[in-house]
C-alpha cells in the first residue's frame, strides 16, 4: 500500500465508524484473572524464543492485486487506528486466575514515539520507552537508559501487543481470504530482523476490527496468538481485553486490561533519552480501573 494511500485509509477510518453507532459490546465474561509477576530484576526481560532464521516465502501478492477495500480494511483494524494521535491509557496485566495484576500508563505520540510507565510501588519511576524501532528500559537513578533488542518482551507481552503493530508501515500482504464476513491477512515484515516475521490477521469486515492474531515464525510456525474478545471503545480501536497465549511455551495466558481513555496533548519531552525531568513531573498515579466489569 502506497504512503498516500495508507493516510487516505487512515483517515476515513473515524468517519466510518462514527456513523456506526452504538456497537455492541461483547459480554464475555472476564475468565482470566491473576497476578502479574513482575521484579524488574535481571529476569524481568523475558527474550522471546527465537525463531527460525528468515527465510525466503515466495512472491507477495502485488498491491495492484489487493482490493482496495482490503487495504482500507487492514489499517482500519490495527489497534488504536482511529483514536487520536495523542493519547494516555491505562493498562493492566495479568497472567493465570490470580486476582492481582501489573498496572501500566501508556503515553503514546504517534506510531513511533510510546512510554510505557510501571504503576507499582516497587517500580515507581521505571519506564520503557519506544522511539520508533528502538526500545529502552529506564530505572530510576541510572547514568542512561538501557537499549533492548525489540524481540524483549514484559513478562510474556511485547510492546507492539500493547501499542499496535503498525501493520501497515511494518508488513505487506501476501495473501488475503474471507469467509463469512471474516477476512484473513497473510502478512510478511517488511525488515528482516523483525520479531514476528510472519502474521496471519483475522478481521471482521462489518466492524473494522481484529479477531484474532497469529504471531508466526519465519517457517509458518505459531508462536503466540491474541485474541480480542472485548472492546472499550469500538469506534477509535480501543481494546477492554486482549488474551495472549504463549503456543510455543504454554502456561497460563496473559490478560491485558484497557482501562481509562484521555484524549490529550504529549509532550515531545517525555521520549527524550537523557533528560528525565518530564518523566518525573508526570502526576503522581491513581489506583487502576482496569479490573474486569
Amino acid at each position: 500500500m502506497s504512503e498516500q494511500h495508507a493516510k487516505t485509509a487512515a483517515d476515513g477510518i473515524r468517519a466510518r465508524r462514527k456513523r456506526r453507532a452504538g456497537e455492541p459490546r461483547d459480554s464475555c465474561g472476564w475468565a482470566l484473572a491473576a497476578a502479574l509477576l513482575l521484579s524488574f530484576t535481571s529476569s524481568f526481560f523475558l527474550p522471546a524464543r527465537p525463531s527460525a532464521a528468515w527465510e525466503e516465502i515466495g512472491e507477495v501478492a502485488p498491491a495492484a492485486r489487493v482490493a482496495p477495500a482490503d487495504q482500507e480494511l487492514l489499517a482500519a483494524s490495527d489497534l488504536f487506528a482511529a483514536a487520536p494521535s495523542e493519547f494516555r491509557v491505562e493498562v493492566e496485566v495479568r497472567q493465570g486466575s490470580a486476582t492481582g495484576g501489573m498496572p501500566l500508563e501508556i503515553w503514546r505520540r504517534g506510531e513511533e514515539l510510546a512510554l510505557v510507565r510501571l504503576l507499582a510501588e516497587k517500580d515507581r519511576g521505571k519506564f520503557l520507552l519506544r522511539r520508533d524501532r528502538e526500545l529502552y528500559f529506564i530505572a530510576p537513578g541510572s547514568a542512561r537508559p538501557v537499549k533492548l533488542a525489540p524481540s524483549y518482551r514484559l513478562q510474556g507481552a511485547a510492546l507492539d501487543e500493547l501499542l499496535g503493530l503498525r501493520l501497515v508501515r511494518d508488513y505487506r500482504i501476501a495473501a488475503v481470504t474471507e469467509a463469512a464476513g471474516v477476512v484473513t491477512f497473510d502478512l510478511v515484515a517488511n525488515a528482516r530482523d523483525a520479531a514476528t516475521p510472519r502474521l496471519r490477521w483475522v478481521v471482521s469486515r462489518a466492524r473494522q476490527l481484529p479477531l484474532r492474531a497469529d504471531l508466526q515464525a519465519s517457517d509458518g510456525r505459531v508462536l503466540r496468538v491474541i485474541e480480542f474478545p472485548e472492546w472499550r471503545d469500538p469506534r477509535r480501536g480501543v481494546p477492554q481485553r486482549m488474551v495472549v497465549k504463549d503456543v510455543l511455551r504454554g502456561g497460563a495466558p496473559l490478560a491485558i486490561l484497557f482501562g481509562a481513555f484521555e484524549a490529550r496533548p504529549v509532550s515531545l519531552e517525555l521520549f527524550e533519552l537523557e533528560a528525565g525531568s518530564a518523566r518525573a513531573a508526570l502526576p503522581a498515579p491513581v489506583a487502576a480501573k482496569t479490573t474486569a466489569p
